[in-house]
């Protein structure tokens, strides 16, 4: 539903950050996992995408990068194993 009186987070009103924040922290003790910080979630978001091949420019444009650039320097290090691949092929082909 694309409505202004709506959040991504909440309904009618905003949900606080600490609220947020205290639900996280539990659910991540009760999954027995490592505490992340919010701003994680959002990198871990963008690995993945990228990991699975999303087109970078969409990337970019939902994380609200204005230049691709931002989303590359940023994340560059996810196109290691890509770079590999690329050589791989390569070097089959000879």
């Amino acid at each position: 539903m694309d409505n202004d009186d709506y959040f991504v987070i909440g309904d009618v009103f905003p949900v606080a950050s600490n609220t947020i924040t205290a639900r996280k922290n539990r659910n991540c003790k009760l999954a027995d996992v490592p505490q992340i910080r919010i701003h994680d979630f959002r990198h871990s978001c963008a690995s993945l995408l990228v990991n699975n091949g999303a087109n970078i420019t969409v990337v970019a444009k939902y994380l609200g990068h204005t230049k691709i650039e931002e989303t590359l320097n940023t994340y560059t290090h996810l196109f290691n194993s890509a770079l590999n691949e690329v050589v791989e092929l390569i070097y089959k082909l000879n």
